[in-house]
């Protein structure tokens, strides 16, 4: 057996991989890797890049249920990218904490903001937020705002605050958040109104990919802009994507991009079971699945579901932006603090959390755990949750192609 490079990580009997990346035989003086990697076949298209042992990239849907045992951390060679991944993982861990930047401060941006620089960094995990907006005045206005944020004596630290441009925090951070928005459906607008933000998120998500690309960014993105799920999935087509359309593989790895959009549906739904005094017990057993819209199901109980309680917890967690709506207020306070706030350092410390990951080709919300790149989680699924979640997968995935976005269809 031969190993090769002298980072965190080596690659095993893989001499052309080895070649690509410029790493030679690993030393036998140093430490042992906390991984060694080995290439497997695959469709880059379809699954992660790199995958940890307890994931399986070929069980499609069927990962949400079934737990791989006794494999090993995988990768694909194929994709061009993957060199610049496996050059992040082989970098030392983020020193410290985690620097993670925000892009676009406006309400969702603002209370995700706020709510992590008000935890200690030994909480969150992040040690600074690096801050950008379109609007200088109001970038300013952050700035001072989370910087008069503080504690009072003690040992703890606040994550520090900065500002920066984001050519800057690309290169420059560990993770990104986009958060930026053309434009939010004003009060009154009827039915779903997260799919209409698509076609001018994703404009601006573009300019934001060419600044990813160009600084060679290795980190995490992150997308909490409506549609949360299909801007993640945006995210990986439009950056592996050439002007003809074709498949590149040049771009971000699908595993180090991540929805953040299901963590206040659960939190609706949440409220269903704490109205039937049931909280403790369905946060405990309990979770939710699919997109940030009309679409997620939640269920009280992953193995022994109760059909009434979880359909109004899906039902509380459907509607209930469109409540807040019919009061007169548009709700992105729940978002912010549910889907980023207290999402995100349970994810920046590798402990389950809802979020949309890649799953058998598209970002699919369900629990999901950071193991190097973002993969669901596996559990057991009862008779009456499994088929739900298989066709809800099944339905979504129908749906890209409709969207532009379905990197299957792509040549490669």
């Amino acid at each position: 057996m031969k190993l090769f490079g002298d980072g965190r990580i080596a690659l095993r009997d893989d001499p052309r991989m080895a070649e690509r990346l410029d790493w030679g035989q690993r030393r036998r003086s140093l430490p042992d890797p906390e991984a060694i990697l080995v290439p497997r076949d695959g469709d880059p298209r379809c699954e992660p890049w790199v995958c940890p042992p307890w994931f399986d990239p070929s069980a499609g849907v069927e990962a949400l249920r079934r737990r791989q045992r006794g494999g090993a951390w995988t990768y694909l060679a194929t994709p061009s990218g993957v060199e610049r991944e496996l050059h992040a993982m082989a970098s030392p861990r983020p020193a410290g904490g985690w620097s993670v930047g925000v892009i676009g401060l406006g309400r969702v941006g603002g209370v995700a903001a706020t709510t992590l620089a008000s935890l200690p960094v030994r909480q969150s995990g992040v040690r600074e937020l690096v801050l950008f907006d379109v609007d200088a005045a109001n970038l300013e206005r952050w700035r001072l705002e989370l910087g008069s944020i503080g504690l009072w004596r003690g040992r703890g630290a606040l994550p520090s605050v900065r500002v920066a441009s984001p050519e800057t925090m690309f290169a420059e951070c560990d993770a990104v958040l986009f958060v930026a928005t053309q434009t939010v459906p004003p009060l009154g607008v009827q039915g779903e109104v997260r799919l209409v933000q698509l076609a001018p998120n994703r404009a601006i998500l573009r300019t934001c990919l060419d600044h990813a690309v160009v600084a060679g960014f290795g980190g995490l993105f992150l997308v909490v802009s409506d549609p949360v799920d299909w801007l993640a999935q945006a995210a990986f087509v439009d950056s592996n994507t050439d002007a003809r359309g074709g498949f590149t593989g040049a771009g971000l790895p699908p595993e180090r991009i991540a929805g953040l959009g299901l963590g206040v549906m659960w939190a609706r739904a949440l409220a269903a079971a704490r109205a039937a005094g049931c909280e403790t017990r369905v946060r405990a057993r309990g979770a939710a699945f699919g997109p940030h819209s009309v679409d997620v199901i939640a269920f009280d109980d992953l193995v022994d579901a109760d059909p009434e309680l979880s359909a109004a917890m899906t039902e509380s967690a459907r509607r209930c932006n469109y409540h807040v709506r019919s009061q007169g207020f548009l709700p992105y306070v729940g978002p912010g603090v549910s889907s980023v706030g207290l999402t995100l350092p349970r994810l920046l410390a590798g402990r389950e959390a809802p979020a949309a990951a890649f799953l058998d080709g598209i970002f699919f919300g369900a629990p999901t755990r950071l193991d190097w790149g973002a993969h669901p989680t596996p559990h057991r699924l009862g008779s009456a949750v499994w088929p739900a979640v298989a066709d809800l997968h099944a339905r979504l995935r129908r749906q890209a192609p409709d969207l532009g976005l379905a990197p299957g269809l792509l040549a490669f």
